[in-house]
């Protein structure tokens, strides 16, 4: 028997692709904000912002997916909370909230271009929404040079 319990997702859109992420680790969304880079960042690392007195750093989703993507000074910043750790990702729109049953999910073996940054594919009639893993994008990004 399948299980088909229910989960929520947060939908945003990153070029022509709409992405998740687990609802419990967004904390906040905001318009683009002055972004200050720091030198020597990685290159998925804009820069950071401040954040109601905290400085957060913000990375560029699009380009650590290796998408194309619009460049322009429009666009939201997510902000997650995971194990402590506050990231913000920017992307070009946002969805929202949506609630989704696991038998929604196909499991992928590896996403060829994300690899383990996908947790899999989620199909709703024609829809499909690629679902991150949050902590595999952050470690990725502490582990990379």
């Amino acid at each position: 028997m399948a299980d088909l319990s229910e989960f929520e997702v947060f939908v945003f859109g990153v070029g022509s692709q709409d992405m998740a992420f687990d609802v419990e680790y967004v904390s906040i969304v905001i318009e683009k904000t002055d972004i200050t880079p720091v030198p020597r960042a990685k290159k998925n690392v804009l820069g950071v912002m401040n954040l109601r007195g905290r400085i957060v750093p913000v990375i560029d989703l699009a380009a650590m997916l290796g998408l194309s993507s619009k460049d322009s000074a429009e666009g939201k910043i997510v902000v997650v909370n995971y194990e402590d750790i506050e990231t913000g990702f920017l992307v070009e729109r946002v969805r929202g909230v949506m609630r989704f049953r696991s038998d929604d999910v196909e499991k992928m073996q590896k996403f060829e271009s994300f690899g383990e940054k996908s947790k899999g594919i989620i199909k709703k009639q024609e829809e499909l929404i690629i679902h991150l893993n949050v902590g595999k994008i952050l470690e990725e990004l502490t582990m990379s040079s």
